[in-house]
């Protein structure tokens, strides 16, 4: 290839050369700032969807812990069903056992009979 002895350099395209170097760190510059920018948007979004759920995910694990404690009180409830059914039977079928039932209620004793009460703490 030859070279025009005509062209001669021309100083101001060596500064737009330089101008042009430069450019790319600028770009390169707003490209991670533009990445960075996004990122915190995408943080910020997640931390508004957090915010936003927080209170019904704390109201999700009061009202299991309010289940668990009713669980805990029917379980109780239906062995205080299942005792009481048990003596209701008791009685309306076995007199031994409703004569001793009554005595110890009403306090009574039989000629001859010594009644003694032992109390355990906690009864009354």
């Amino acid at each position: 290839m030859m070279r025009d002895p005509d062209f001669t350099d021309q100083p101001e395209f060596t500064l737009h050369a330089s101008t042009a170097a430069a450019m790319p760190s600028r770009s390169s510059l707003w490209k991670r700032l533009s990445r960075l920018m996004e990122v915190v948007i995408y943080a910020l979004l997640v931390l508004a969807v957090v915010k936003l759920f927080d209170p019904e995910l704390q109201r999700r694990d009061e009202l299991a812990l309010e289940k668990q404690r009713l669980e805990v009180i029917r379980d109780e409830k239906e062995s205080q069903v299942v005792r009481l059914r048990q003596e209701h039977r008791l009685l309306k079928t076995d007199k031994d056992y409703l004569e001793t039932i009554a005595r110890d209620r009403l306090n009574l004793q039989r000629e001859g009979e010594h009644v003694i009460r032992i109390q355990r703490d906690g009864e009354e």
